[in-house]
């Protein structure tokens, strides 16, 4: 049992170290996004939709000056909003796109993120959930600071596919790089401030399939993949 474990991490190694270094030999010029439509996510995003809609007496939480350094670094849009129901529910959006997704997308895990600005990380886990009827891998997290109870979800796509693990990105960029591009991509977070940590995760994906299901058809295979 233990040698077939010890196989496996093997293999795995192997092939991030093969990836890694094809990715090296392999550094294209030409951007995905040049290739197809753009958006303009604060046009694109709707502003109300189903029961929710925008609460604009909600100030977002700034990032960091570095955070924001390595935001502005990364992505060329950045969308962050509060959205609340008739029942006084809110859930707190960002979406940000990058035209060139490469080795800095590693910087901007949210575990990172949110430690590096003094949160408390627990319940990171890592699971294949069903968003708007597509079945996406993402990362859940409850982010703590002082009084702040913050759950997250979260996840990214490269191109058109969500990408979980080390090794996804690598071998998507990997596949963009041997076409002769870099690939685009997005990051797709929800989150809310309450102490009913499961709730709030059940209510993440709730809110993010409901708006999934209010977007243009190719701006949402962009943000959640193709359906199965």
């Amino acid at each position: 049992m233990q040698s077939r474990a010890f196989a496996r991490s093997a293999l795995v190694c192997i092939l991030m170290c093969s990836v890694a270094a094809l990715s090296v030999l392999a550094v294209p010029e030409a951007k995905f996004a040049d290739t197809r439509q753009s958006f303009d996510l604060n046009t694109a995003v709707p502003e109300k939709f189903g029961d929710w809609r925008i609460d604009r007496s909600s100030i977002p939480l700034p990032p960091s000056p570095d955070q924001q350094a390595i935001l502005n670094e990364i992505y060329d849009q950045i969308l962050s909003r509060t959205y609340v129901n008739s029942k006084g529910d809110r859930m707190m959006l960002s979406i940000t796109y990058g035209s060139r997704q490469n080795q800095q997308l590693r910087a901007h895990r949210q575990e990172v993120c949110y430690s590096a600005q003094g949160f408390k990380i627990s319940r990171l886990e890592r699971k294949v959930l069903p968003v708007s009827g597509v079945q996406v891998p993402l990362t859940r997290m409850l982010a703590t600071q002082y009084n702040r109870v913050e759950p997250v979800t979260y996840w990214f796509t490269m191109g058109d596919t969500v990408v979980l693990s080390y090794l996804d990105r690598e071998l998507q960029q990997l596949k963009f790089a041997l076409s002769g591009y870099v690939p685009d991509g997005y990051l797709v977070r929800v989150s809310n401030l309450s102490a009913n940590v499961d709730q709030s995760f059940e209510g993440h994906l709730a809110f993010a399939s409901e708006l999934m299901a209010h977007l243009d058809g190719d701006l949402r295979r962009r943000l959640i993949g193709a359906r199965i």
